[in-house]
């Protein structure tokens, strides 16, 4: 019986607290964001880093690999995105960059047709979501202009913004 008390007291407890009129919270701005990233500026899989200024423009870097889908290499992307939108969701516009340093004994490309080192001019059209505890992930359109044209592909990445 005793028991039973104590669960209905933790039961109503909880009950009061969820009725609570609602405190306005805050949004804090996560300025910087550690992120993996696949198919996206980076090749199959990379690791970025990225720093808002002001709030609004990203800047990043980042380290990736291929191997599975293109021929096997390292890729070093970069670039400046800015975000539009207020609170945690946004459309994320952007350009840069990547380094593609093809492995020269595997030359059988899998899907893009790039058969030697260059550096790939690239572009974001995205939706970018941070939430207030740091999870965050963004989806995104990343075509790539290589020395052989125009590669449509997309992207999805998710890290920890803080």
């Amino acid at each position: 019986m005793k028991n039973l008390a104590i669960a209905c007291a933790l039961a109503l407890a909880l009950a009061a607290g969820a009725a609570a009129p609602a405190r306005a919270q805050s949004y804090y701005q996560k300025e910087s964001t550690l992120y993996a990233e696949f198919f996206g500026w980076g090749g199959e899989a990379s690791a970025n880093f990225e720093k808002l200024i002001d709030g609004k423009i990203g800047v990043r870097a980042g380290i990736g690999f291929t191997g599975v889908v293109f021929a096997k290499g390292l890729v070093v992307p970069f670039g400046v995105s800015t975000l539009l939108g207020k609170g945690r969701n946004h459309l994320e516009l952007g350009v840069g960059g990547a380094y593609i340093d093809i492995d020269e004994n595997d030359l059988e490309d899998r899907f893009l047709d790039v058969q030697e080192d260059q550096v790939a001019v690239t572009a974001l059209v995205g939706y970018r979501f941070i939430g207030d505890y740091g999870f965050s992930y963004r989806l995104g359109f990343t075509p790539a202009w290589t020395k052989d044209g125009f590669q449509p592909m997309g992207g999805a990445a998710f890290g920890y913004s803080f």
